[in-house]
């Protein structure tokens, strides 16, 4: 596990220098659609860190956003989002991250999530606790809705107008009940900043399909001391238990 953990780091700190040179001027390859951009800097950190990792670990499977899959069957299988949070990165936002986790036999085993502008690397394995540039970091201890600080993930005009008044209800609901919500929209940094207890809460209603945007982070929070739960709906909750259930019977999922 050291060695899987210590590699993600060095890989994902490598491809940092290779996307802060781009920030805030990445040139546009493509659109997705859905929303979704991709600039040449994407491509350019999702080939080194997937050379770097195939090279080190060949017999490990790799799972990107940006070029797919290979050998997913294996026992290992890197979870990979080079860029997340591409509309920042281009806009000149320093509110994106490369995002990395370990799957082993299905179970995310250690996650790395580092934000090349503000130089915040944070780390975990299972059963290891979570980490901030090395320093030990846990959840919120807060146990009432009233006074919580919540990150919210909300969908957008690309997700059927169902669901989106759905999320809108949702939020309705923790305006009027919560001290504060706080709409970051990019998952792997909204996970992490729970984890240190910058938010207290973490409510997922978009991207929780996406598993190159939620594993590194989720298992962040998780080992920071938090319950981390996908709902029925496949909405994912996240932070103390006492709030998350709190805020599961609130909203009544």
């Amino acid at each position: 596990m050291c060695e899987f953990l210590a590699a993600a780091t060095a890989i994902v700190r490598e491809a940092g220098e290779i996307a802060r040179p781009a920030f805030g001027k990445p040139t546009l390859i493509n659109d997705k659609g859905r929303g979704d951009l991709v600039f040449q800097t994407d491509l350019e950190v999702n080939r080194h860190i997937c050379s770097r990792l195939s090279r080190l670990f060949p017999d490990h499977g790799i799972l990107s956003e940006e070029s797919g899959e290979d050998n997913t069957s294996a026992e290992h299988v890197w979870i990979l989002d080079p860029i997340d949070g591409s509309r920042y990165f281009g806009g000149g936002i320093p509110l994106y991250s490369i995002s990395l986790a370990l799957q082993r036999e299905g179970d995310v085993i250690l996650g790395v999530v580092f934000n090349p502008e503000s130089d915040q690397l944070f780390t975990a394995s299972g059963g290891k606790g979570a980490f901030l540039n090395g320093e030990p970091i846990c959840c919120s201890q807060k146990d009432a809705l009233k006074d919580a600080t919540v990150c919210m993930e909300i969908p957008n005009r690309h997700y059927s107008r169902e669901t989106n008044r759905l999320a809108l209800g949702y939020l309705a609901e923790l305006v009027d009940r919560v001290e504060r919500v706080r709409i970051i929209g990019v998952s792997a940094i909204g996970l992490c900043y729970c984890a240190t207890g910058g938010f207290d809460l973490y409510l997922n209603v978009s991207t929780a399909s996406k598993l190159w945007d939620l594993a590194a982070g989720r298992i962040i929070l998780s080992e920071a001391g938090a319950t981390v739960e996908t709902t029925a709906n496949g909405h994912i909750v996240g932070g103390p238990e006492r709030l998350c259930k709190a805020l599961l019977q609130l909203l009544d999922l």
